[in-house]
C-alpha cells in the first residue's frame, strides 16, 4: 500500500523536474540566438559603410571653402579635392575595413578634407616650405613683416618686377624694425630673394642695418654670392653710418669686407669724413696703418669733399708733402667736378719741368661725367692753361668722352691750331676715338668745313 500511495507520487514528481529544468537552463538557447543577431547586424553594417564610401554617381555641390581661391589662382585651382588631397598624402586606395578602428579612421579622412588642408599647411610652415599652398599667402600676408617678406618671396618666384619693388620700399619704410628677418633672409639665402633682402638693408642704410649687413656679409662662404652681397654694400649712403664704416674699415681683417666699406665711404664723404680720417692718420701707430687711410682718401670720390680734398692737397704751386696729400690730388680727379678740374691743371703748370708726369697722367684719367665741360673749355684754350702741359693733357683726357661734341673741337683743334704739341694730341686722341667708336667721328667729319681735311698723319698737316 505504501508503494501505491508513492507511485503517483513519482510521476508527478517527475513532471515537476523536466518544467524546471527548462526554467533553470533557458540561457542555453538564447546565446545561439545572439550570434545569429550579430553576424546579421555585422553584415547590415558593413554594407551601409560601403554604400557610404562608394563615390556617388551624382555631382555632389562644392564645399564652401572650395570656392576660396588665391590672387594667383584661377578659379579653376581652388582648394584640391578630397581625391587629390587623398593622393597627395600618399593615402592607399580604399580596402573592405579588417576592424572598427580602420573602418572609424576612414572614414574620419573622408569626411574631415579641411583638417587634412589645415594639416597640410602646418607641415609645410614649420618645415619652413616655400613650396605654394593655396591660401599660404594670404595669410602670411596680414602678420606684418613676415607678411612683406612673403609678398617679396612670391614676387621673385612670379618675376613681378613691379611688387618687388613695392615689397622693396615697404621693407625699407619700415626702417631698423626690418633689420632682423631681412638678415636671416641673407644669412640663410643665396638666391635672388637674399640679394633683394640686402639690397633692402643698403638702402635702409642706419647704423643698425649697415651693421647687420656688414656681420652677415663677413659670415658668408667666398663666392659669387658673397661678391654680389659685398658690391650691394659698397651701396651705403646714409651719411649717419659713416663712423660704423670707418671703423669697419679700420678693424676688419677681411678684405672683402674692407673693400665694400671703404667705397661706401667714398661716396658719402664730406669735411667731417675727411676729418676724422685726417685725424686718424696722424695718430695712426704703423706706416701701414697710414696708408691704408691714405688709399680710403684716395677712392673719395664725393663732390661734398671737393673743398676739404683741395685744402688737403695744398697749395697749386706745392709738390705734395706726404702721401696723405698725393692722396687728395689723386682724389679729385675722381671727384672731378669744375673746380677740381682747375685745381689739377694749375697745379700741373705750377710743377716744376720733368716733375709732372704723374699729375699728367692722373688728368689723363678723368672720365667723370661732370668733368666733360670743363676738359673741352681747357682742350680749346683756356688762357690759364699753356700748350704743353695743362691744354695737352686736357686733350689727350678727352679720349675718354667720345662724342660728336669732343670730336668735332679735336678736329677744329687739327686743323687750325699752330701747336705741333697740341696738335698732335688732338690727332692722337681722334684716331683712338675712331677706333673705338667710329660713328662719333664720322658724325663729326660731316659737320666739318668740307674745304678742311682732316688727317691722323701730322706730318701731312
Amino acid at each position: 500500500m505504501t508503494h501505491r500511495r508513492n507511485t503517483p507520487t513519482a510521476k508527478v514528481n517527475g513532471q515537476t523536474k523536466v518544467k524546471s529544468f527548462i526554467k533553470s537552463e533557458w540561457p542555453l538557447f538564447f546565446y545561439p540566438a545572439l550570434v545569429v543577431a550579430a553576424i546579421i547586424l555585422l553584415q547590415m553594417v558593413g554594407r551601409s559603410i560601403q554604400k557610404d564610401l562608394t563615390p556617388s554617381t551624382h555631382p555632389q555641390p562644392p564645399h564652401p571653402s572650395a570656392a576660396r581661391t588665391t590672387p594667383e589662382q584661377s578659379p579653376h585651382e581652388a582648394f584640391p579635392t578630397a581625391a587629390e588631397h587623398e593622393k597627395s598624402m600618399s593615402v592607399p586606395d580604399w580596402v573592405p575595413p579588417s576592424s572598427n578602428t580602420t573602418r572609424a579612421l576612414d572614414t574620419d579622412l573622408a569626411t574631415d578634407r579641411l583638417s587634412v588642408i589645415e594639416a597640410l599647411r602646418d607641415r609645410a610652415e614649420a618645415a619652413g616650405s616655400e613650396a605654394f599652398i593655396p591660401g599660404a599667402d594670404e595669410s602670411e600676408e596680414s602678420q606684418g613683416i613676415n607678411g612683406t617678406v612673403a609678398i617679396l618671396r612670391r614676387a621673385v618666384r612670379t618675376r613681378d618686377h613691379a611688387q618687388i619693388k613695392q615689397a622693396i620700399d615697404d621693407l625699407v619704410a619700415l626702417g631698423d624694425e626690418a633689420v632682423v628677418p631681412l638678415s636671416d633672409l641673407i644669412a640663410g639665402g643665396m638666391d635672388e630673394t637674399a640679394l633683394w633682402a640686402a639690397e633692402a638693408l643698403a638702402r635702409i642704410g642706419t647704423p643698425t642695418a649697415t651693421a647687420a649687413l656688414f656681420d652677415t656679409l663677413s659670415q658668408v662662404n667666398d663666392g659669387l654670392y658673397r661678391e654680389q652681397i659685398a658690391k650691394t654694400a659698397s651701396n651705403v649712403s646714409n651719411h649717419d653710418s659713416w663712423p660704423l664704416l670707418l671703423d669697419t674699415f679700420q678693424e676688419t681683417m677681411d678684405a672683402t669686407v674692407q673693400r665694400a666699406a671703404a667705397a661706401s665711404l667714398s661716396r658719402m664723404a664730406d669735411r667731417p669724413v675727411l676729418d676724422e680720417i685726417i685725424a686718424r692718420y696722424d695718430a695712426a701707430l704703423t706706416e701701414e696703418e697710414a696708408a691704408h687711410l691714405a688709399q680710403l682718401v684716395r677712392n673719395i670720390s664725393s663732390p661734398r669733399a671737393s673743398e676739404s680734398l683741395r685744402a688737403l692737397a695744398g697749395d697749386a704751386s706745392a709738390s705734395p708733402q706726404d702721401s696723405l696729400q698725393q692722396a687728395a690730388i689723386d682724389a679729385l680727379a675722381n671727384v672731378a667736378d669744375a673746380p677740381s678740374v682747375s685745381f689739377l691743371l694749375s697745379k700741373l703748370e705750377a710743377v716744376p719741368p720733368g716733375e709732372g708726369a704723374s699729375l699728367f697722367n692722373t688728368i689723363t684719367k678723368i672720365n667723370a661725367p661732370q668733368a666733360h665741360s670743363a676738359l673741352l673749355y681747357a682742350a680749346a684754350g683756356s688762357k690759364d692753361v699753356s700748350a704743353e702741359h695743362g691744354r695737352t693733357a686736357a686733350i689727350y683726357a678727352l679720349e675718354n668722352y667720345p662724342t660728336v661734341e669732343t670730336c668735332v673741337l679735336l678736329e677744329r683743334i687739327a686743323a687750325t691750331d699752330d701747336n705741333t704739341a697740341v696738335i698732335t694730341a688732338a690727332l692722337r686722341t681722334l684716331e683712338n676715338i675712331q677706333n673705338t667708336v667710329p660713328s662719333a667721328v664720322e658724325q663729326a667729319i660731316s659737320k666739318a668745313d668740307s674745304h678742311t681735311p682732316l688727317s691722323l698723319d701730322p706730318l701731312q698737316k
